[in-house]
């Protein structure tokens, strides 16, 4: 009985057979993989137990990922295992009311910037209402601080005591 050929996989007889890559091939079927030109035992190249030509030999200097079946189904698995670790994460900290932020240096740079804008505006009303107003019904709060009732405006409010001065 006559071997089937590696690529037809119709019975090759012994005028036409070669013997490589573990395969029996006719000598119209022995060619590259990709442009198809035939090659003899000297000129190929085997890969995967597939002739090739030097031109289109694998190189397997890097490899490539793609979406096959099995990488699709292995990201989907690691994406549902980190979003199971995500949700036990948050199942654990649930009791306790918030998590913890890290403040990154972003972070610290917009509250110091929100933090001189309250500042300025702070000061800009107060340097506002300091001139000539009286302040009735004081009453010491702490030290260097005091409530009391802004005469001319009718506003209740703290303020800083170094900024009264008794008439």
């Amino acid at each position: 009985m006559n071997p089937p050929c590696g690529r037809c996989s119709k019975a090759v007889y012994p005028t036409e057979k070669i013997n490589c890559l573990d395969k029996f091939w006719h000598r119209s079927c022995f060619s590259c993989e990709v442009c198809k030109m035939a090659l003899s035992m000297n000129n190929y190249k085997g890969f995967g137990k597939k002739p090739y030509c030097s031109m289109h030999y694998p190189k397997s200097s890097y490899t490539m990922v793609t979406d096959t079946p099995e990488n699709l189904r292995l990201k989907q698995q690691s994406m549902l295992n980190s979003q199971a670790l995500y949700k036990e994460d948050f199942e654990r900290s649930r009791g306790r009311g918030f998590s913890v932020v890290t403040d990154t240096p972003e972070m610290q740079r917009v509250k110091k910037t929100q933090d001189l804008i309250s500042n300025i505006k702070y000061h800009e009303e107060f340097e506002k209402s300091k001139v000539g107003d009286v302040i009735l019904e004081p009453q010491p709060i702490d030290q260097g601080w005091m409530f009391g009732l802004n005469q001319r405006t009718g506003q209740r409010g703290m303020l800083p005591a170094n900024y009264v001065k008794l008439i």
